[in-house]
């Protein structure tokens, strides 16, 4: 492998989803030579090929789309993110063709793929292969990730247990280094928790490696079978989901303080996938490495680190020195933040 460097994506999205998935590429790295932004992989050069796992959201920005000649692809536990036949350029579907076939995350991606002639299957995502850290003690504590108030509250009044909510995504202008230790931080939360209760997929499937039981929440403003919600598909199956309507109504429907169980059925999808990913790199470190974050991170994390994300956009993007901040890097200087260093 002296003959390769070795990447991994970084972002500058607000969901720090992003970099958990990156955190479960690391595992099959034997180290990282470069830090490649998802969004400007077109721009990227190398005097030698980098091996970069492809696992991520994509076509969010499809101009930057297929990647340079000097990156060397693993197409696994690839989503195609808000994709219509426009946006798919002959020289991409000829990439694809030529550097698959394409892992599809969810089924939705592999059915597209399939109808424009690409090679693909599903392969689910990448965060299955995620490692449990024996290290880690689980807490009395409820996690509840990206949850309206009205369901937090719901929680605490079945339980006496403590409940923290808490947002995935990221503060504005962490750098990339700053992303990872906040994504960490997330997992090691996730892991040490009593139950986690989400819509998130970046949330729920790491708990279920974590053994940390997870309730995943179908909220009626967002449902799972939304057309323009097509993450889940295909990999719903891996929970056992609860609507709203059920949940609230029926205070019975889970124990938050004898939660059950979670299913195992992701198994099968993480062994085809540390099959699939350590053949490409030669590579593959499954010793735990998530970091240990003292107990009193919790109180601070929910302290300062939520926003609701729906006030946070509007106050962000409100600000007339933000708008013109933007206008200057984009239009002027033709940059965003994704051309910032890590």
């Amino acid at each position: 492998m002296s003959d390769y460097k070795f990447g991994v994506l970084k972002y500058s999205a607000i969901n720090i989803g992003d970099d958990i998935q990156s955190i479960a590429a690391m595992r099959f790295l034997p180290r990282i030579d470069e830090y490649i932004h998802r969004d400007r992989m077109d721009k990227y050069r190398s005097s030698i090929k980098t091996k970069v796992i492809m696992n991520a959201a994509w076509m969010l920005e499809p101009w930057h789309m297929p990647p340079s000649d000097d990156v060397e692809p693993l197409l696994t536990s690839v989503h195609l993110k808000c994709i219509t036949r426009k946006h798919m350029s002959k020289k991409l579907v000829e990439y694809l063709i030529a550097h698959g076939p394409v892992g599809a995350r969810d089924t939705n991606t592999m059915e597209y793929l399939l109808n424009l002639g690409v090679p693909s299957y599903f392969s689910g995502c990448l965060t299955t292969t995620l490692v449990k850290n024996p290290n880690i003690k689980k807490g009395e504590h409820i996690i509840a990730v990206d949850m309206p108030k009205y369901i937090v509250d719901e929680i605490s009044k079945r339980t006496c247990r403590k409940v923290y909510s808490i947002s995935r995504l990221a503060l504005p202008y962490f750098n990339q280094i700053e992303r990872f230790k906040l994504a960490k931080l997330q997992l090691y939360m996730y892991h040490s928790a009593h139950c986690v209760v989400t819509r998130a997929l970046h949330a729920a499937i790491p708990c279920l490696v974590f053994d940390t039981p997870v309730l995943m929440l179908d909220l009626k403003a967002q449902p799972f079978d939304n057309k323009n919600d097509p993450r889940y598909y295909g990999l719903l199956d891996l929970f056992d989901v609860i609507n709203e309507k059920d949940f609230v109504l029926n205070r019975d429907i889970y124990d938050f303080d004898n939660p059950p169980q979670n299913p195992k059925r992701y198994l099968q999808m993480r062994d085809n996938l540390i099959n699939t990913c350590s053949n490409f790199t030669g590579f593959d470190n499954a010793n735990p490495s998530i970091s240990e974050f003292a107990e009193p991170m919790l109180e601070m994390y929910s302290m300062m680190g939520y926003r609701q994300y729906r006030i946070d956009r509007m106050a962000y993007w409100s600000n007339p020195s933000v708008l013109f901040s933007v206008a200057l890097k984009k239009i002027l200087l033709k940059k965003t933040r994704c051309d910032l260093k890590i």
